[in-house]
C-alpha cells in the first residue's frame, strides 16, 4: 500500500471516529438534559407529596374533631332526653303528692 492510501485510510478512520464521538456527545447531552428534567419533576412531586401528606393529617385531625363533637352532641341529646323523662316523672310524683295531701 502506498503512503497516500494509508494516509487516506487513516484519515477516513479518524473522520468515522469523529462522527461517532459527535453522536455520542449528542446522546450524552440529550440524556443529561432528560436527567435534569426528571430530577426537577421528582423535586416537584416530593413537594406535592409533602403538601398532600400535611393536608391529609389536617383532614384526619378535623375528622377526629368532628367525631368527638358528634359524640358530645349525641351525649347532650341523650342527656336532654333523660332530663325530659326525669322532669315528667317528677311532675307526676308532685301531682300524686298534691293529690294525697289535698285529700
Amino acid at each position: 500500500m502506498s503512503d497516500v492510501s494509508k494516509y487516506e485510510s487513516t484519515l477516513n478512520d479518524l473522520i468515522l471516529i469523529e462522527t461517532e464521538v459527535a453522536i455520542l456527545i449528542e446522546k450524552f447531552r440529550v440524556t443529561s438534559e432528560s436527567l435534569r428534567e426528571k430530577e426537577l419533576q421528582l423535586e416537584k412531586l416530593k413537594q406535592e407529596n409533602q403538601y398532600l401528606n400535611k393536608r391529609l393529617s389536617e383532614l384526619e385531625f378535623e375528622l377526629e374533631s368532628l367525631k368527638l363533637s358528634n359524640n358530645n352532641t349525641m351525649t347532650g341529646i341523650v342527656n336532654k332526653q333523660d332530663n325530659e323523662v326525669l322532669k315528667e316523672k317528677i311532675k307526676s310524683l308532685i301531682s300524686r303528692i298534691d293529690f294525697h295531701l289535698s285529700s
